[in-house]
């Protein structure tokens, strides 16, 4: 059956299958069952019941999902690899008789690799180290002007961390869907735009790197087609990235020619 929208008769005869109250709009395109309005779900020129609408092999963002479900992160391979320095200043303060600071290295150690092994406690840990450490500085007589400042970016560290979209699917946490969205077009919607505006960033300062923006933001921008499922955007960074080329070649240039003259006046 087609995924399309029925004639206005079907609707006033046809009720949807999941809500015998309401009409039905179209039918399926995976299942064929008729759907309303209500849980009709548009993916390019087809239209899918809710439950179809949502299975991985249909929705780009729940394959997604189902692709990083459990699956460790950079923030889990960084906490492993942190673990070694939490344990080394965690003896290195016990022998030489600092309880205290053996005691927090020690809990920072155990937190790290309890966030490595995707254990959820280990999540709102991770939030209390930082004041734990400031608590400690106190304790032992350090300013509050002093230890304040070491404590933001720690925190922020741990906040980055514990929201992380990325981190939560590790988790095996629920995400909502319009976060899924923003991590799908962050990691998977047209990636070569990306890279093109990085290439851009680093051409300003290594202009051998600026004609790579250049190739890939044209690539990138013969790419985008909102209409494809899934969709493929990014089109203003595929241009930023170009501009940026261009930019740095031209000042580049400017900046060798000035120099050139200053070398060799007339």
């Amino acid at each position: 059956m087609s995924g399309s929208a029925a004639p206005s008769a079907l609707q006033e005869t046809v009720p949807c299958a999941h809500h015998p109250e309401r009409p039905a709009v179209g039918t399926c395109a995976r299942c064929g069952a008729f759907c309303c309005e209500a849980e009709a779900i548009h993916q390019g020129e087809h239209t899918y019941c809710e439950d179809c609408g949502h299975r991985p092999e249909v929705s780009y963002v729940e394959e997604l999902r189902v692709r990083l479900w459990g699956k460790r992160d950079t923030w889990a391979w960084l906490m492993l690899i942190s673990a070694p320095a939490h344990l080394v200043f965690c003896i290195g303060s016990g022998l030489e008789g600092m309880w205290n600071w053996a005691v927090l290295a020690g809990v920072n150690a155990v937190v790290v690799t309890a966030w490595f092994l995707g254990v959820r406690l280990a999540r709102p840990a991770l939030l209390l180290l930082p004041p734990a450490w400031v608590v400690g500085m106190l304790l032992k007589g350090r300013e509050a002007l002093e230890v304040v400042p070491l404590m933001v970016p720690l925190m922020a560290l741990a906040l980055a961390a514990f929201t992380s979209t990325r981190s939560q699917l590790f988790f095996r946490l629920e995400v909502e869907p319009r976060r899924l969205e923003r991590l799908w077009d962050a990691r998977a919607n047209n990636p070569l735009a990306t890279w093109a505006l990085r290439c851009g960033l680093v051409g300003l300062v290594l202009p051998v790197v600026a004609p790579a923006a250049v190739l890939l933001g044209w690539v990138a921008l013969r790419r985008v087609n909102p209409e494809a499922h899934p969709p493929v955007g990014k089109k203003l960074q595929a241009l930023e990235a170009m501009g940026l080329g261009v930019l740095s070649l031209l000042l580049w240039t400017y900046a060798l020619v000035r120099l050139s003259q200053m070398n060799h006046p007339l």
